[in-house]
């Protein structure tokens, strides 16, 4: 029901009579009477009105913000039609309340009221809490799940603002980067900036490459620990499962795309193992080409010799980023068009990577044998050498690796017979296993399964009493260097391999996944 204009007038008219009238006169008359009975004192000092100052401005930036973008007026009983989360509300969700509260800090310092100052003031602090409690209820109905998401990335009081130190890091030379094309990414509104991926920390250098904020899709795991679920919140980072169907994600890509925010994502989905660019994903690729937004292609190169997936370190290493202009997705296959301007920008493929100050022990995650003769026994992978062929590989400064026939090779080729051919027989060993439950709901803790045999063949994976068949899985993927993850239709499981290395394991899986795959293409075309 519309409310009349006297009716209007006459809620404003209570509004200021009870807010800033009643209640202010009865804070005053509070502070003198307290400091007569309980006889406190405090001098008065100048640099109280700072603080007035600072509380007042916060107060009008949130009207002129209400009045401008949300329509309406800071008044509970007409709540402004639009919902805004721009200004100050970008920083707290009650900036009015806030500074409001600070700024009777600030008087009390001025006029020398320590009742004010030091009991009336905190004590101001849990009733405009509740108060604001209250109101969330009636904006939740207002506003459903757009103001839940708000509320999930902007507190009550300002957040520590660890993406914006980590930007002043990057621009101080905590890690050196050269960036070019920087005039490629807009100004405002929104994008997409897709890059390779090969370190834990490519997005600082995508990150650096801009003043904007930029809202990175990140894997869901990096959620589920406090610390790190901590971090990533304040980095306003997307969570993904790659393993499901995560529309919670894409609504949040889309959601954020429409309030002209930057999000950042890596289409080739985890990091690169061995230093070489992967194909970018389907879904991946096949949201891009439906979004309305301009789609930025960056190349990182160097990055994997700052933090090599199986080191499980990073260290400072010069690294070079290259931002194209935007690509039109419409024009080609999509799937050739993400992948070719990636290629075009990344310096070097595969990259180069030197071993100093890295753990080669964890060589043997991605070199679990001999490339050559596939001997395990006899194969040093610290040394990269064996035992049985005569087979070695010295590394040179360039961070490339000499064979003993002169020839310069990258990690990724030395690799590649091992990881372009499966294991026989088929990897097994004592691992850790965890479960999730249907990956078409929300995610949720993972179950413990204990410690047990974990094994695989050409037709299932099986750990104790589990097993998955290789034509239920919908997708094989590792997480960190050290942990195989397996998806089917309604669960997924995760391993992590006591002394096998999860890399063999996610080979032996993607072959016989493929093997399935290319079996069914050749049913239906027999059809």
């Amino acid at each position: 029901m519309a409310l009349t204009r006297a009716r209007k007038a006459a809620i404003v008219f209570g509004y200021l009579a009870v807010f800033w009238v009643a209640l202010p006169a009865a804070i005053w008359f509070a502070a003198g009477w307290g400091d007569a009975r309980l006889q406190l004192v405090q001098a008065p000092h100048r640099s109280g009105w700072l603080v007035v100052a600072a509380g007042v401005a916060l107060l009008l930036w949130s009207w002129v913000t209400l009045w401008r973008d949300g329509r309406g007026l800071p008044i509970s009983a007409l709540p402004p039609p639009r919902f805004t989360f721009r200004g100050p509300f970008r920083y707290v969700r009650h900036p009015g309340y806030l500074g409001f509260n600070i700024g009777l800090l600030g008087v009390g310092i001025v006029v020398g009221s320590p009742t004010l100052t030091c009991i009336i003031t905190p004590a101001f602090l849990p009733l405009w809490l509740a108060y604001a409690a209250l109101e969330e209820r009636g904006l939740l109905r207002r506003f459903g799940p757009t103001y839940v998401r708000y509320r999930r990335r902007v507190g009550i009081f300002p957040r520590f603002p660890v993406y914006r130190l980590l930007q002043l890091a990057m621009s101080a030379g905590v890690m050196p980067v050269q960036i070019e094309g920087k005039e490629h990414i807009p100004r405002s509104g929104p994008a997409v900036l897709i890059a390779n991926h090969a370190c834990y920390v490519d997005f600082l250098y995508v990150g650096a490459a801009t003043r904007r904020k930029i809202r990175f899709v990140t894997t869901l795991e990096a959620f589920r620990k406090p610390l790190s679920r901590w971090f990533m919140s304040r980095t306003s980072a997307i969570p993904l499962g790659r393993y499901r169907h995560d529309f919670a994600a894409t609504r949040e890509i889309l959601r954020s795309l429409q309030e002209g925010e930057l999000v950042g994502m890596f289409p080739e989905g985890e990091r690169s193992t061995l230093g070489r660019l992967q194909a970018p994903l389907p879904p991946a690729v096949k949201l891009l080409a439906r979004l309305p937004y301009p789609v930025v292609p960056v190349g990182i190169s160097g990055s994997y010799d700052v933090g090599p997936r199986w080191a499980d370190r990073i260290r400072r290493r010069p690294v070079r980023v290259r931002i194209g202009p935007p690509i039109d997705l419409a024009l080609s296959d999509p799937m050739q068009g993400v992948a070719a301007a990636l290629r075009e920008l990344v310096e070097t493929d595969p990259q180069p990577v030197h071993l100093e100050g890295l753990p080669l022990d964890r060589l043997a995650r991605v070199l679990w044998a001999c490339p050559r003769c596939r001997d395990e026994a006899s194969w040093r992978a610290e040394r990269l050498r064996c035992d049985v062929c005569n087979a070695s590989w010295d590394p040179s400064s360039q961070g490339w690796f000499v064979d003993d026939t002169g020839q310069q090779r990258s990690l990724a080729e030395i690799a590649s017979p091992l990881w372009n051919q499966p294991d026989d027989p088929p990897p097994s060993g004592l691992a850790t296993g965890w479960s999730e439950g249907s990956e078409l709901g929300s995610f949720h803790p993972l179950e413990p399964l204990g410690a047990g045999e974990l094994e695989v063949d050409a037709d299932a994976l099986r750990f104790e009493d589990l097993a998955v068949p290789i034509d239920r899985m919908q997708c094989v993927t590792t997480e960190r260097a050290d942990t195989l993850q397996v998806a089917t239709i309604d669960r997924m499981w995760q391993f992590r391999p006591q002394r096998e290395s999860a890399f063999r394991y996610f080979v032996f899986l993607t072959h016989a996944l493929n093997r399935r795959s290319r079996a069914l293409s050749r049913e239906r075309g027999g059809r």
